[in-house]
């Protein structure tokens, strides 16, 4: 559902916008807005794997695959 926004904007905002490709400002507005949405999202994603420790379990099975990957990769 969609819901009727009015806004104030600068010009020099308006003449970006209005340089985008797309059928209209409300169509334009709403793919920058959804695009700043995932770009937040991939950033508290990130923010959240960076505070990830890894155990010593999944340390060595890590290894294990990067072992095997990279022997896979030299091998014949």
């Amino acid at each position: 559902m969609k819901t009727k926004l009015s806004t104030t904007i600068e010009k020099p905002l308006i003449n970006f916008l209005d340089s985008l490709p797309g059928e209209s400002r409300s169509e334009k507005l709403e793919r920058l807005l959804k695009k700043i949405k995932r770009i937040e999202e991939e950033k508290k994603l990130r923010s959240l794997l960076s505070g990830y420790k890894e155990g010593d379990d999944e340390k060595a099975e890590r290894e294990s695959w990067e072992s095997t990957i990279e022997e896979a990769m030299w091998s014949e």
